[in-house]
């Protein structure tokens, strides 16, 4: 039971990174000028494919998950380092942090049974 809610946090959290970042885009939008919406409406379409994907357990594109999470977290990264208001600082450092945990997250068993790597069998189980 456990291992299903951990994919639908993962799934959860990797479409709300790409919504976020959206939303705060958009709030800026009128306020800042015009910053490009182009990242945040890529990131928000591939974030949407990425929950997609760790829902269905799709095996061979987990590491292309694994590589838009890790673009994620380097775009907010870039965001960080470019200055702005406080408010953008925040939302940008906290969806870093967001993406850094959810490579984590794609990277324990739970995650990993569940697209199919690996099993439920503990290794350091000396009984069996």
């Amino acid at each position: 039971m456990s291992d299903k809610r951990d994919v639908r946090i993962c799934a959860a959290l990797l479409g709300g990174t790409g919504f976020v970042f959206l939303a705060e885009r958009l709030i800026q939008l009128p306020s800042q000028g015009a910053p490009s919406l182009t990242p945040a409406i890529a990131q928000f379409v591939l974030d949407l494919g990425c929950a997609w994907v760790v829902l269905a357990g799709n095996r061979p594109l987990r590491p292309v998950v694994l590589l838009i999470t890790v673009l994620g977290a380097l775009l907010q990264m870039v965001i960080l380092l470019g200055g702005g208001p406080l408010w953008s600082f925040v939302v940008a450092l906290v969806l870093a942090l967001v993406q850094v945990y959810l490579l984590v997250l794609l990277n324990t068993k739970p995650i990993r049974v569940h697209f199919g790597l690996d099993t439920h069998e503990d290794p350091l189980d000396l009984e069996s």
